[in-house]
Protein backbone atom coordinates (compact mmCIF):
# COMPACT_ATOMS: atom_id res chain seq x y z
CA UNK A 1 0.00 0.00 0.00
CA UNK A 2 1.58 3.37 -1.10
CA UNK A 3 1.31 6.70 1.00
CA UNK A 4 -0.60 8.11 -1.85
CA UNK A 5 -3.15 5.26 -1.70
CA UNK A 6 -3.83 5.79 2.00
CA UNK A 7 -4.15 8.98 4.79
CA UNK A 8 -4.20 9.13 8.61
CA UNK A 9 -7.59 10.70 9.30
CA UNK A 10 -6.79 13.60 12.39
CA UNK A 11 -8.03 11.65 15.82
CA UNK A 12 -10.76 14.77 16.03
CA UNK A 13 -12.35 13.80 13.30
CA UNK A 14 -15.75 12.61 12.47
CA UNK A 15 -16.42 9.74 11.09
CA UNK A 16 -19.68 8.29 9.66
CA UNK A 17 -20.09 4.17 10.89
CA UNK A 18 -22.81 2.37 9.26
CA UNK A 19 -24.71 -1.00 10.53
CA UNK A 20 -24.09 -4.26 8.97
CA UNK A 21 -27.63 -4.20 7.32
CA UNK A 22 -26.45 -0.90 5.91
CA UNK A 23 -23.28 -1.94 4.47
CA UNK A 24 -25.01 -5.04 2.83
CA UNK A 25 -27.56 -3.09 0.90
CA UNK A 26 -24.72 -0.80 -0.31
CA UNK A 27 -22.85 -3.92 -1.56
CA UNK A 28 -26.11 -5.49 -3.81
CA UNK A 29 -25.70 -3.02 -6.32
CA UNK A 30 -22.54 -3.13 -6.98
CA UNK A 31 -22.42 -7.11 -6.53
CA UNK A 32 -25.32 -7.46 -9.24
CA UNK A 33 -23.24 -5.51 -11.49
CA UNK A 34 -21.05 -7.97 -11.18
CA UNK A 35 -17.92 -6.30 -9.49
CA UNK A 36 -15.36 -8.40 -8.52
CA UNK A 37 -16.02 -6.85 -4.76
CA UNK A 38 -14.14 -10.08 -2.66
CA UNK A 39 -11.66 -10.07 -4.80
CA UNK A 40 -10.42 -6.14 -4.23
CA UNK A 41 -11.06 -6.32 -0.89
CA UNK A 42 -9.09 -9.40 -0.83
CA UNK A 43 -5.94 -7.34 -2.73
CA UNK A 44 -6.14 -4.97 -0.15
CA UNK A 45 -5.63 -7.19 2.78
CA UNK A 46 -2.99 -8.29 1.43
CA UNK A 47 -1.55 -5.62 0.59
CA UNK A 48 -1.79 -4.62 4.08
CA UNK A 49 -0.70 -7.68 5.75
CA UNK A 50 2.18 -7.36 3.63
CA UNK A 51 3.62 -4.31 5.00
CA UNK A 52 3.47 -6.10 8.03
CA UNK A 53 5.56 -9.18 7.38
CA UNK A 54 8.31 -6.48 5.58
CA UNK A 55 8.63 -5.64 9.36
CA UNK A 56 7.93 -8.79 11.42
CA UNK A 57 8.66 -11.62 8.29
CA UNK A 58 7.93 -15.15 9.07
CA UNK A 59 4.70 -17.91 8.79
CA UNK A 60 1.21 -16.71 8.79
CA UNK A 61 -1.53 -18.66 10.05
CA UNK A 62 -4.92 -17.59 8.49
CA UNK A 63 -8.40 -18.75 10.66
CA UNK A 64 -11.26 -19.30 7.94
CA UNK A 65 -15.10 -19.37 8.30
CA UNK A 66 -17.67 -20.43 6.21
CA UNK A 67 -18.63 -17.07 4.82
CA UNK A 68 -17.36 -14.53 2.74
CA UNK A 69 -15.12 -13.10 5.48
CA UNK A 70 -13.14 -16.86 4.84
CA UNK A 71 -13.06 -15.95 1.21
CA UNK A 72 -11.78 -12.45 1.80
CA UNK A 73 -8.86 -14.55 4.17
CA UNK A 74 -8.23 -17.28 1.80
CA UNK A 75 -8.19 -14.89 -1.77
CA UNK A 76 -5.37 -12.69 0.47
CA UNK A 77 -3.81 -16.07 1.97
CA UNK A 78 -3.48 -16.79 -2.18
CA UNK A 79 -1.71 -13.02 -2.38
CA UNK A 80 0.53 -13.17 0.80
CA UNK A 81 1.52 -17.44 -0.19
CA UNK A 82 4.71 -14.70 -2.34
CA UNK A 83 5.95 -12.94 0.82
CA UNK A 84 5.92 -14.54 3.83
CA UNK A 85 7.78 -17.80 5.09
CA UNK A 86 4.88 -19.93 5.44
CA UNK A 87 1.12 -19.50 4.85
CA UNK A 88 -1.10 -22.65 6.73
CA UNK A 89 -4.74 -22.15 6.70
CA UNK A 90 -7.57 -23.73 9.59
CA UNK A 91 -10.55 -24.10 8.43
CA UNK A 92 -12.87 -23.75 11.13
CA UNK A 93 -16.17 -25.09 9.81
CA UNK A 94 -17.03 -28.13 7.06
CA UNK A 95 -18.34 -25.43 4.65
CA UNK A 96 -15.69 -23.01 3.00
CA UNK A 97 -15.61 -20.77 -0.23
CA UNK A 98 -14.11 -23.52 -2.46
CA UNK A 99 -13.01 -20.95 -5.14
CA UNK A 100 -11.08 -18.96 -2.74
CA UNK A 101 -10.03 -22.67 -1.35
CA UNK A 102 -8.41 -23.58 -4.44
CA UNK A 103 -6.82 -19.89 -5.45
CA UNK A 104 -5.01 -20.41 -2.12
CA UNK A 105 -3.44 -24.04 -2.42
CA UNK A 106 -2.67 -23.36 -5.85
CA UNK A 107 -0.87 -20.59 -4.66
CA UNK A 108 0.79 -22.61 -2.09
CA UNK A 109 -1.01 -22.36 0.84
CA UNK A 110 -0.75 -24.99 2.99
CA UNK A 111 -4.66 -26.90 4.62
CA UNK A 112 -4.04 -27.81 8.00
CA UNK A 113 -5.74 -29.10 10.97
CA UNK A 114 -6.47 -27.39 14.16
CA UNK A 115 -5.32 -30.34 16.22
CA UNK A 116 -2.16 -29.87 13.93
CA UNK A 117 -1.35 -26.07 14.52
CA UNK A 118 -2.12 -25.69 18.42
CA UNK A 119 1.15 -27.19 19.28
CA UNK A 120 2.75 -25.26 16.65
CA UNK A 121 1.19 -21.01 17.56
CA UNK A 122 4.15 -20.02 18.73
CA UNK A 123 6.07 -19.80 15.20
CA UNK A 124 3.70 -18.02 13.44
CA UNK A 125 4.30 -13.99 13.49
CA UNK A 126 1.04 -13.09 12.27
CA UNK A 127 -2.55 -14.45 12.75
CA UNK A 128 -5.23 -13.46 9.84
CA UNK A 129 -8.73 -13.69 11.11
CA UNK A 130 -10.87 -14.53 8.93
CA UNK A 131 -13.47 -16.41 11.18
CA UNK A 132 -16.70 -14.43 11.13
CA UNK A 133 -17.80 -11.35 9.13
CA UNK A 134 -20.95 -9.12 9.18
CA UNK A 135 -23.07 -11.98 8.52
CA UNK A 136 -26.90 -12.10 9.94
CA UNK A 137 -25.86 -14.78 12.90
CA UNK A 138 -28.87 -14.51 16.43
CA UNK A 139 -25.45 -15.23 18.39
CA UNK A 140 -21.98 -13.81 17.45
CA UNK A 141 -19.91 -15.91 20.19
CA UNK A 142 -17.41 -18.33 18.62
CA UNK A 143 -17.94 -22.07 19.31
CA UNK A 144 -16.21 -25.35 18.97
CA UNK A 145 -13.08 -25.69 17.65
CA UNK A 146 -12.91 -22.05 16.27
CA UNK A 147 -13.71 -21.17 20.20
CA UNK A 148 -11.03 -23.34 21.28
CA UNK A 149 -8.22 -22.72 18.80
CA UNK A 150 -8.58 -19.02 19.62
CA UNK A 151 -8.44 -19.56 23.38
CA UNK A 152 -4.79 -21.57 22.48
CA UNK A 153 -3.88 -18.15 20.68
CA UNK A 154 -4.82 -15.89 23.45
CA UNK A 155 -2.82 -18.06 26.09
CA UNK A 156 0.01 -18.15 24.25
CA UNK A 157 2.80 -15.80 26.25
CA UNK A 158 3.92 -13.97 23.21
CA UNK A 159 1.16 -12.63 21.25
CA UNK A 160 1.45 -12.97 17.33
CA UNK A 161 0.47 -9.87 15.41
CA UNK A 162 -3.32 -10.63 14.51
CA UNK A 163 -4.55 -8.74 11.64
CA UNK A 164 -8.99 -8.78 12.03
CA UNK A 165 -10.69 -9.40 8.56
CA UNK A 166 -13.75 -6.76 8.07
CA UNK A 167 -13.40 -6.91 12.23
CA UNK A 168 -12.80 -9.57 14.68
CA UNK A 169 -14.46 -12.54 14.90
CA UNK A 170 -16.84 -12.75 18.17
CA UNK A 171 -17.51 -8.80 17.93
CA UNK A 172 -21.44 -7.58 17.29
CA UNK A 173 -20.93 -5.27 13.64
CA UNK A 174 -23.61 -3.26 15.20
CA UNK A 175 -23.22 -3.03 19.11
CA UNK A 176 -19.55 -3.84 19.71
CA UNK A 177 -20.46 -6.51 22.06
CA UNK A 178 -18.43 -9.70 22.70
CA UNK A 179 -17.01 -12.12 25.04
CA UNK A 180 -13.69 -13.41 26.31
CA UNK A 181 -12.91 -15.57 23.46
CA UNK A 182 -12.14 -12.79 20.85
CA UNK A 183 -8.76 -12.33 19.24
CA UNK A 184 -8.03 -8.28 19.71
CA UNK A 185 -6.62 -6.98 16.50
CA UNK A 186 -3.81 -5.18 15.66
CA UNK A 187 -4.86 -3.95 13.09
CA UNK A 188 -8.27 -4.33 11.53
CA UNK A 189 -8.95 -4.35 8.27
CA UNK A 190 -12.82 -3.02 7.14
CA UNK A 191 -14.59 -3.24 3.59
CA UNK A 192 -16.28 -0.71 2.62
CA UNK A 193 -17.52 1.14 5.13
CA UNK A 194 -16.65 1.86 8.96
CA UNK A 195 -19.22 -0.53 10.60
CA UNK A 196 -20.32 0.82 13.56
CA UNK A 197 -19.80 -1.87 15.96
CA UNK A 198 -16.00 -0.97 15.52
CA UNK A 199 -16.43 2.45 17.55
CA UNK A 200 -19.53 1.61 20.38
CA UNK A 201 -18.89 -0.89 23.09
CA UNK A 202 -15.64 -3.23 23.06
CA UNK A 203 -14.88 -2.08 19.59
CA UNK A 204 -12.76 0.22 20.06
CA UNK A 205 -10.39 -2.01 22.82
CA UNK A 206 -10.52 -4.82 20.08
CA UNK A 207 -9.38 -3.66 16.66
CA UNK A 208 -6.58 -1.78 17.08
CA UNK A 209 -5.66 0.55 13.70
CA UNK A 210 -8.59 0.45 11.46
CA UNK A 211 -8.06 0.21 8.06
CA UNK A 212 -11.03 1.45 5.38
CA UNK A 213 -11.12 0.50 2.18
CA UNK A 214 -12.68 1.97 -0.48
CA UNK A 215 -14.49 -0.59 -2.50
CA UNK A 216 -16.83 2.56 -4.08
CA UNK A 217 -19.60 2.00 -1.72
CA UNK A 218 -19.93 5.69 -1.23
CA UNK A 219 -22.83 6.60 -3.69
CA UNK A 220 -25.13 4.12 -2.10
CA UNK A 221 -24.50 4.90 1.65
CA UNK A 222 -25.62 8.23 1.23
CA UNK A 223 -29.03 6.95 0.92
CA UNK A 224 -28.32 5.21 4.49
CA UNK A 225 -28.08 7.02 7.22
CA UNK A 226 -25.04 6.28 9.85
CA UNK A 227 -25.19 4.47 12.30
CA UNK A 228 -23.03 6.81 14.78
CA UNK A 229 -20.86 8.78 13.97
CA UNK A 230 -17.44 8.75 16.01
CA UNK A 231 -14.13 10.87 16.33
CA UNK A 232 -11.27 7.71 15.43
CA UNK A 233 -7.76 7.62 13.97
CA UNK A 234 -8.61 5.06 10.45
CA UNK A 235 -6.19 4.42 7.97
CA UNK A 236 -8.50 4.99 4.28
CA UNK A 237 -7.37 2.94 1.70
CA UNK A 238 -8.32 1.91 -2.40
CA UNK A 239 -8.36 -1.07 -3.44
CA UNK A 240 -5.40 -1.91 -5.81
CA UNK A 241 -7.34 -2.42 -9.05
CA UNK A 242 -9.50 0.72 -8.53
CA UNK A 243 -6.33 2.83 -7.92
Amino acid sequence: MSESASGLLASGERVAAYSADAVRAAEKPLLEEGLPLMRWAAAALADIVAQQLAARPGRVLVLVGAGDNGGDALYAAADLCGVAERVDVVLVRDRVHRAALDAAVAAGARVRSATEVRGELAEYVLVLDGILGIGRLADRRLRGGARALVECVLGLEKQPLVVAVDLPSGLDPDDGTADAAVLAADVTVTFGALKSGLVRGRGPELSGRVHLVDLGLGPYLQLAHPAVTASVEVVRVTAPQRR
